[in-house]
């Protein structure tokens, strides 16, 4: 969409991140510099209100519990990206319905060893297996569906409609419902009906192009060998296991939820949202698809994918490699000063100015690469670091060993210990977020159908012979 912004002219952008439908987003022009200066000053300066007959909160402490407690949430998706966004509300106290199929969803079974692929997606869910082509499948959800706060769906267009669980089906009776329609391509236009996986979305919003940096290159003389050089290097860029579209749409996912519960809780009421992968990944990438007359370009990684010129970059050390972050002048000042019984950089007139060291950037970085081979990756880190200067020891384990060791993940608090119906004990990623006096929770994984009995008896109100009935005819699962 275009904003007209009031420095920078015609500004195109994605849009809003949650489309909703009573309480539209209205995207307004970047303010100037210290434009509000006066309206803030002058709220600052009003006493706080206080109502009649409330005691300071201080005085008398709320007691401590989950954050969304006692909110239900009925999730309709597979795979990855909503189920994920539903995952991260659950941590927060949030009570999640799964609904999937029979031989249960997909992911499950999606890597060799069984539940695996799953393990994450499913954590502090409550699932209910049940055959949706059947009209008794259909109606048990569709009850469901009309007794809890938010519905979450990330299946293509017309498919909810088709089984009678789209909004305005679900609306007719719960009024209040908060609808999120999270699919890949969005609800309508050209590409609603397309099927969207991560490594389709990642490449139709450009990601797998920012991270190959000037390697692959586009011309109409490429040989079959660059082609294909091409194609693997895109591909794999597109369906890294980090920093994917998948992940990426899940915080939409759950902003989106967060979005239309408070929405309701000031009065809104129940309304029908929109969040898809395409535009959450297009909210990522805004350093690219944010538009305007006479935009610098965004930096590009070199062409050896080793980072932004001389000062933002990866170097050989004696053993292993360092990330150098120094961009400003004052980093720049503490690494000459550090660097200092190595080499002179600070008295070199080419590097004396930020517009200096970004015009020789092929020199100064044979200067850093030479110091740096010096000594090893570890010793640098434990040189420079505590001197204020950004410069690490890369880790070349995979991100899941490193979490797993004890002495990082355990003791960081990025790791909560769990126990998963067939994984038994087990550490999993603690909660995103932690509060000074909220709770969180971080709860196991479950097994497709492993609450059926449990669920149709609250909602629906089956007894133990109806569910068998409809267990024995294949319409729900254990």
């Amino acid at each position: 969409m275009e904003v007209e912004d009031k420095e920078r002219g015609v500004v195109r952008q994605p849009g809003a991140l949650v489309k909703a439908s009573t309480t539209q987003a209205v995207l307004k022009s970047a303010p100037m510099l210290d434009e509000h200066r006066a309206e803030i000053l002058a709220l600052a300066a009003q006493p706080a209100p206080v109502a009649a007959g409330v005691v300071a909160a201080a005085a008398v402490p709320a007691p401590a519990g989950l954050p969304l407690a006692g909110v239900t949430i009925l999730e309709l998706a597979t795979l990855f990206a909503g189920p994920h966004g539903t995952t991260m509300l659950t941590d927060l106290g949030a009570r999640v319905i799964k609904v999937e199929p029979l031989v249960g969803d997909r992911i499950r079974n999606i890597i060799q060893f069984p539940e695996s692929g799953g393990a994450k997606v499913m954590q502090g869910k409550e699932s209910l297996a049940i055959d949706l082509g059947t009209d008794e499948g259909k109606a048990i959800v569709r009850e469901i569906a009309s007794k809890v706060d938010v519905v979450m769906q990330g299946y293509r267009a017309g498919a909810m409609r088709r089984m009678g669980l789209d909004y305005d089906s679900v609306k007719a009776t719960n009024p209040d419902v908060i609808y999120v329609n999270a699919p890949g391509y969005g609800v309508d236009g050209p590409y609603g009906g397309r099927p969207a996986y991560a490594p389709s979305i990642g490449a139709a919003t450009g990601q797998p192009l920012a991270n190959v940096g000037d390697t692959v290159r586009e011309s109409d003389d490429l040989t079959l060998a660059e082609v294909q050089d091409g194609a693997r290097r895109l591909s794999g860029a597109a369906s890294m296991s980090n920093a994917q579209a998948d992940g990426i749409a899940a915080l939409g996912v759950a902003s989106a939820i967060m979005f239309g519960l408070a929405a309701r809780q000031r009065g809104a009421g129940g309304q029908e949202l929109f969040s898809s992968m395409l535009n959450t990944g297009a909210h990522a990438m805004s350093a690219q698809a944010v538009v305007y007359p006479g935009c610098p370009k965004e930096p590009e990684v070199d062409h050896e994918l080793r980072g932004l010129g001389s000062l933002y970059r990866i170097y050989d050390a004696r053993e292993g490699y360092v990330f150098l972050a120094a961009m400003t002048p004052g980093d720049w000042e503490r690494l000459a000063r550090a660097l200092a019984p190595y080499v002179d950089v600070a008295n070199d007139e080419r590097f004396r100015t930020n517009a200096g060291r970004n015009a020789h950037p092929k020199e100064l970085i044979a200067i850093l690469a030479e110091v740096f081979t010096k000594k090893t990756a570890a010793e640098w880190e434990a040189e420079l670091l505590p001197r204020g200067i950004g410069c690490v020891e890369l880790n070349m384990e995979s991100i899941e060993r490193k979490l797993n060791d004890p002495a990082f993940g355990a003791a960081s608090g990025y790791l909560a210990p769990t126990v998963h119906p067939i994984f038994d004990e087990h550490d999993r990623i603690a909660p995103y977020v932690q509060f000074s006096r909220s709770l969180t929770q971080a709860l196991p994984g479950v097994l497709a159908g492993q609450h059926t009995d449990a669920l149709l008896a609250e909602f629906n109100g089956k007894s133990p012979t109806e569910i068998n009935d409809l267990a024995a005819r294949s319409v729900v699962g254990r």
